[in-house]
């Protein structure tokens, strides 16, 4: 290991942490003396990694930073991303998972894991989901800021597939604030009666919901396996994708 590479990246580290630091701060931090310190903190301005504030001479994390970030953000591919993940997460329920996004008031489905299972339910990339019954599509609904939440309500025409399909904008605001409190939206019969979906968000790294993954399957399979239980690896496989899509809380 270059032990000056790492001690670089020891101080972006620790300036990451804080809003600003003094030379000393990060000496002690990094375990180094401050003429050490100083000449880290110099060759990280250089390349505009880090930054001195003028008025009180500490440092800071610089420009480059972002610079950095938004070429990470344009190459990141989200499928080839998502892909080990939603093979986990079908290995681990036993049903088909999907990664879906928002567009044109509808979710769309980008990449689908099939179970190698009887009876597995088949979500074609491509396939439209209905934002007002399906899990993916009221899981975006949910986290979606409110401006675009509101015009989108005011623009469904709540087409009814089952018995249990919502039809009414207070319906369907009442199951939002539900899909929040716990984290994950379901569709439980609302589009097939014989079928039952987990929907839980994705993130990206400034904390937007721009991504749903989920499953599907036979109703009376999933509710042997019992929903709670298949949600929160929906949700853990939504978290750790958000996690690779820079997201931290």
């Amino acid at each position: 290991m270059i032990q000056s590479l790492d001690r670089g990246m020891q101080a972006l580290m620790f300036l990451s942490n804080r809003r600003t630091a003094g030379v000393t701060e990060v000496a002690e931090a990094l375990g180094v003396n401050k003429s050490t310190a100083f000449r880290i903190l110099e060759t990280l301005m250089a390349s505009n990694m880090a930054a001195q504030d003028k008025a009180t001479a500490k440092y800071k994390l610089g420009p480059g930073i972002l610079q950095l970030s938004e070429r990470l953000i344009k190459n990141l591919d989200i499928i080839a991303l998502a892909k080990p993940y939603m093979i986990r997460l079908t290995e681990r329920t036993g049903e088909s998972s999907h990664l879906c996004m928002l567009s044109n008031d509808s979710a769309v489905v980008i990449e689908q894991i099939m179970a190698d299972s009887r009876l597995a339910v088949h979500a074609r990339v491509g396939n439209v989901e209905p934002v007002h019954c399906s899990s993916v599509g009221k899981c975006l609904l949910a986290y979606s800021d409110e401006a675009l939440r509101e015009s989108i309500l005011s623009r469904i025409t709540y087409e009814r597939y089952t018995d249990r399909t919502i039809t009414d904008t207070d319906a369907l605001r009442r199951q939002l604030d539900d899909i929040k409190d716990k984290g994950y939206a379901l569709d439980d019969g609302e589009i097939s009666d014989d079928i039952t979906c987990i929907a839980a968000p994705v993130r990206n790294y400034i904390g937007d919901v721009i991504y749903s993954v989920g499953i599907s399957g036979p109703k009376g399979r999933i509710r042997e396996k019992e929903i709670d239980t298949l949600a929160g690896h929906v949700i853990e496989t939504a978290d750790k994708l958000s996690e690779q899509l820079g997201y931290s809380e």
